[in-house]
Parts: C-alpha cells; sequence; structure tokens
C-alpha cells in the first residue's frame, strides 16, 4: 500500500530541483529554436554526415506551419484497436485470446450512423507454436489482426462509392519498432504480413494514419541537440540537458490550435526496410487541448492535400471527443478486455472442461490472487 503521507514528503524535496531544470531546458531550447527555425540549409546540414542521433528528413522550413481548415460537415471514419488475453501458465489450458474491436462514424447532413464491431480469437498453444506465448509475439500478431480488420471493413466501406472523405485511424505509431529486438525470421514475416496489409490501402487510395496522443518521439529535440553541438558528434554530451524535452514541447514553439507542422520523414533504422510507397512520414497537430503526431505513409505524404484530409479528420475526431478522437474512444472500449471478460474467459473454460470430463488445473497462486484471508 502507497504511503501518501512519505511520497507527499520526497515530492516536496525534489520538486524545486526537477522544475526549475525543466524551465531551463525550454530557455535554452527555445533560444535555439530561433536561431535554425528559418535556417534553410538546416536539414542538409543535419544530414551531411551520419549522427547517433535519431534525425527526420524534410523540405522546407522547419518552422513553418499550416492552419487547417476545419470546415467538414460530411465525412467517414473508421477506428480499430485491438486488446488480449496473454496466455498465463497459471490458468488451465494453454491459450491466448485475441480481440478487435472497430467503430465506424458517418457524418452526413441529414442523419449520421455509427457502426461498432468486437471480434475475439482464440489460439491454442501447441508444441508447434511454443513461441507465441511470449507477450512480444502475441503484441505482434494483434497488430496484424487490427490492420487486417481496418482494410477488410474499409473494402466493404469503399463499395459504397459516395465520394465523402473517408480516414483510417489506429492509435499508435505505424513504425514498428518493437519488431527491432525480434529474430530476423521474426520480424520479416511480421513485416511482410504489414505492408501486405498496408499495400492495399496504397491501391485502393485508401487515406490511414496512426494517431499518437501525447508522442514522447524526439526528433525535432535531437535537431535542437545538434545544433547545440554545432554539428559535432564530440560535443553531442554538452547538449544532454535538452534530454527531458520531448517534441511535443518543440512543437508548442510554433504550433497554434488548429495548424499542423510540415512532413517529415521518418529515419528510422526500421524504416529502411519500409517499401517506397509505405515508408513512414510523420507531422505534428495541435488539436486544442494538445500536439499529437501524426504517421501516415509515403504515397500519402507526398500529397499536401491528402495530409490536411488527414488532419481534418482528426481535428475534428478530437473537438468531438473533448479533446481526444472519439473515434478511437469507442474502437478502444469495443476491444478492451476488463477485469470481468477476463474472469469469465477463464470460468467458460473452466465450465467447458468440465462438461467435457475434463480437470481443469489452476495454480495456487491464481487462486490466492481471488481471495486473500487477512
Amino acid at each position: 500500500m502507497l504511503d501518501h503521507q512519505k511520497l507527499f514528503g520526497q515530492l516536496e524535496k525534489v520538486s524545486k530541483e526537477l522544475f526549475l531544470k525543466f524551465a531551463k531546458e525550454q530557455d535554452i531550447a527555445k533560444t535555439v529554436w530561433n536561431n535554425v527555425k528559418e535556417d534553410e540549409e538546416l536539414c542538409n546540414k543535419v544530414h551531411a554526415k551520419k549522427y547517433s542521433l535519431l534525425l527526420p528528413k524534410w523540405i522546407g522550413l522547419l518552422g513553418q506551419s499550416k492552419k487547417i481548415d476545419e470546415n467538414l460537415v460530411e465525412y467517414s471514419v473508421l477506428a480499430v484497436d485491438g486488446s488480449q488475453i496473454y496466455y498465463d501458465k497459471h490458468q488451465g489450458p494453454a491459450c491466448y485470446l485475441l480481440n478487435v474491436g472497430s467503430v465506424l462514424l458517418e457524418y452526413k447532413k441529414v442523419k449520421s450512423t455509427v457502426a461498432l464491431h468486437s471480434e475475439p480469437s482464440l489460439f491454442i498453444i501447441s508444441d508447434d507454436n511454443k513461441q507465441m506465448s511470449s507477450t512480444e509475439l502475441i503484441n505482434a500478431q494483434r497488430e496484424e489482426f487490427e490492420l487486417d480488420k481496418a482494410w477488410q471493413l474499409s473494402f466493404v466501406q469503399q463499395s459504397k462509392n459516395d465520394n465523402k472523405p473517408y480516414v483510417v485511424l489506429f492509435d499508435g505509431s505505424l513504425i514498428f519498432f518493437q519488431l527491432d529486438s525480434k529474430e530476423q525470421d521474426e520480424k520479416q514475416s511480421f513485416l511482410q504480413k504489414y505492408f501486405d496489409c498496408l499495400n492495399k490501402f496504397y491501391e485502393q487510395k485508401i487515406l490511414i494514419a496512426g494517431y499518437m496522443s501525447f508522442p514522447r518521439t524526439k526528433e525535432l529535440v535531437n535537431i535542437l541537440k545538434l545544433a547545440l553541438a554545432q554539428f559535432d558528434e564530440h560535443e553531442l554530451e554538452h547538449a544532454a540537458i535538452l534530454d527531458q524535452l520531448t517534441d511535443m514541447d518543440v512543437a508548442s514553439y510554433f504550433l497554434e490550435p488548429g495548424y499542423r507542422s510540415i512532413t517529415f520523414q521518418s529515419k528510422a533504422p526500421i524504416s529502411y526496410l519500409y517499401p517506397q510507397p509505405l515508408k513512414p512520414y510523420f507531422c505534428y497537430l495541435h488539436v486544442g487541448s494538445e500536439i499529437v503526431r501524426l504517421e501516415f505513409p509515403a504515397w500519402i505524404a507526398q500529397q499536401a492535400n491528402l495530409v490536411d484530409q488527414i488532419c481534418k479528420v482528426a481535428l475534428d475526431q478530437a473537438h468531438k471527443g473533448k479533446g481526444y478522437p472519439v473515434c478511437l474512444f469507442e474502437a478502444h472500449e469495443q476491444a478492451v478486455i476488463k477485469g470481468y471478460d477476463r474472469e469469465l474467459f477463464y470460468m467458460m473454460m473452466q465450465k467447458m472442461s468440465h462438461n467435457k470430463n475434463f480437470q481443469y488445473k489452476k495454480s495456487l497462486k491464481s487462486l490466492k490472487k481471488q481471495y486473500v484471508p487477512i
């Protein structure tokens, strides 16, 4: 049990140092920003040689921003999210569950509609696929299912051909960093599945984007760190004073509510494995309550009007959701597996095993978690 009084005392001790240091970082970062925001050669300077920092590419001035037209009445937006019950060695049979939820919102002048969807998929772990018991691989498979479900629903939606704007939003990044640490075979296998699905959106020219609320990315911060170090790798240690900042802090220097940044190309190592039309790009958008990061494929980034279309929908959804896209919130609600769902899942397995005259084995640890007398 957390001792609130002791915690408050510790926070009091560090608060002065913590917040004064952050304020100093902000002052230094703003000074560097003002020095580089209109430097037309900055991108060339940044990429003149290789650095240890993750640095994006871009065209134009770093400090440019664009007002997003908020006049959007009729459009459709699909959001897809996923959840899971991981394999638990303390619970009966070796299996895991994926649940993919979605919401399709169609805004019309006369009558708007909503379509909710949720689909569970149960998987048995056997000697042939023991590696799939790991949480990382289950997460990777869930991502595959989310992309595939989004494509299936989008294909149906496209057949309506109503010529109204249509955008698919995913919660989180379209840069699959989580695969970086995987074995080459596993990485390649999942990437190919992801790319096959993303390519279908490309072929049908269906707009997609990853929506990142409260992004912790640091590519813009890294640009400022490099500029502070005078583009000298050996001097980067002196730029460590900016380490607590994120791109959200930097974007706040030049983005007003309703504005987006220029588009940036991600140069993350895994991005080099993406096919050319699918290479990941991103921009920052001020939705009023916060600055978010939107990620999308190259074929979208290369047409400013398509980026603007995604930003329009994302902005309108954030306004309708009072700060966070209503479609993403509803998709999460359809996908999420809550505590009582988890208990029901295990109870259903236990009941079924009894009906089939099988013994359902649970560890003492799991039984103790259910009830611990004091």
